[in-house]
């Protein structure tokens, strides 16, 4: 038989019979749907992880004290101060830009409105560790550090509670009793990790020491966090291993440091999420893999229902010349036929599914033609492993025993 011809009398049977060939061939939908929603959806989050995590600073390295329980209260072991900023700009190689950072929370009053939430007490250069976009306004820069000028810069959030649709830049804010004028306004970053990344306010550092709330006020050098930026192409673990080795020396820390320093980099989370999207990809492959052996289940249960109703069939074309491979092949090509244009199916529904979800999460669709195919191939290969015993139970019938069976 021809393959031409195989195909004909395929798309003729499965016609025959298309409440029950759709009925069977749900399974295979489901898996191949799965499979791509699956994928779309992991490749879609893991993406806009890290698009938000390169907009925090992807060449950023975050120094910060470790915190340690002391009479219910969470207090550094070391202190870092102005000193170890500026020790860390001037001695440590591949070091483009240094922020000093000290933060506590504030409420903020604009008219009728208030907010809570965190301020950020920064240098100028701050926008440069973090690749700062501004949506309206501006960053405040050195001169106004060194006058501690009385301006600040808003997250999307802080500014959307405070004013609304209504323009914030150029407004009056009250920080705790101190009047502040809005210069800018950051553009919106959304959430990393449940967190809002829009929330707070950044400050001039010398405005936030002596102007506003501190917790930790005991020594007014006393930094939360010192901010570096790495040249791009240094190698970070290099300069990582470099900065601990100097904060070790100048508090004269003689054994291990990790309970006392550490050395925050956004990459490592990056990697880290590559590694959880991986494993997880397996994970959920598997899952729908099981659908599609489910789903090949069905398909073989039905075929085997259907070498039984058409066992004179069978025998009348054994009669008339039929060989075993052509008996064989007309019911292995239904059965792919049948899972093929499941396949199909399940893809566009994959397809569709995908860009719902992206939608609805703000994740970008990402749906790999190469995905798409491996789905088309798996529902192909599914025909063909479980349609191989019902075409191979069919082309084994005796004729003479077959054309008996009415």
């Amino acid at each position: 038989m021809t393959p031409c011809t195989l195909l004909s009398e395929a798309i003729t049977t499965l016609r025959l019979n298309a409440v029950r060939s759709a009925l069977t061939s749900i399974g295979i939908m489901i898996g191949v749907a799965g499979v791509i929603v699956l994928g779309a959806a992991g490749s879609g989050a893991n993406a806009r992880i890290q698009q938000l995590i390169k907009a925090s600073g992807a060449d950023a390295l975050v120094v910060a004290a470790v915190k340690v329980a002391n009479a219910g209260e969470r207090r550094v072991v070391v202190l870092l101060t102005d000193d170890d900023a500026k020790a860390i700009a001037d001695k440590v190689p591949d070091i483009r830009s240094v922020s000093r950072e000290v933060d506590s929370n504030v409420t903020l009053v604009a008219g009728n409105a208030s907010w809570t939430t965190q301020y950020w007490g920064v240098d100028a250069s701050y926008a440069d560790v973090y690749d700062v976009k501004i949506s309206d306004g501006r960053f405040f820069d050195e001169s106004e550090v060194r006058e501690g000028a009385r301006v600040l810069v808003l997250g999307a959030t802080t500014a959307e509670k405070l004013f609304g649709d209504e323009p914030a830049v150029g407004a009056t804010v009250r920080m705790g009793t101190v009047p502040m004028r809005v210069i800018g306004v950051r553009a919106r970053r959304g959430f990393v990790g449940g967190q809002d990344r829009d929330n707070h306010v950044i400050v001039p550092i010398t405005t936030a020491r002596s102007r506003l709330p501190k917790a930790q006020a005991a020594d007014p050098r006393a930094l939360d966090f010192i901010d570096t930026k790495v040249h791009p192409g240094a190698d970070r673990k290099a300069v990582k291993e470099a900065i601990l080795a100097l904060l070790c020396e100048r508090k004269h820390i003689l054994d291990t440091y990790e309970d006392k320093l550490e050395v925050r980099d956004p990459t490592q989370y990056v990697e880290l999420m590559n590694t959880t999207h991986a494993s997880l990809s397996w994970l959920l492959t598997a899952a729908t893999m099981i659908s599609l052996v489910v789903g090949g289940v069905g398909i073989m249960n039905i075929m085997l229902v259907s070498v039984t109703e058409r066992t004179h069939e069978i025998g009348l074309r054994k009669a008339i010349g039929a060989r075993e491979r052509d008996i064989l092949a007309q019911f292995l090509t239904e059965a792919i036929m049948l899972c093929a244009a499941a396949g199909l199916i399940g893809s566009a529904l994959g397809i569709a599914g995908g860009a719902v979800i992206a939608r609805a999460s703000g994740w970008p669709l990402i749906i790999t033609p190469q995905s798409v195919a491996l789905a088309l191939a798996a529902s192909v290969g599914v025909g063909v492993a479980f349609g191989y015993l019902p075409a191979h139970r069919a082309a084994a019938l005796d004729p003479i025993e077959a054309l008996r069976r009415e």
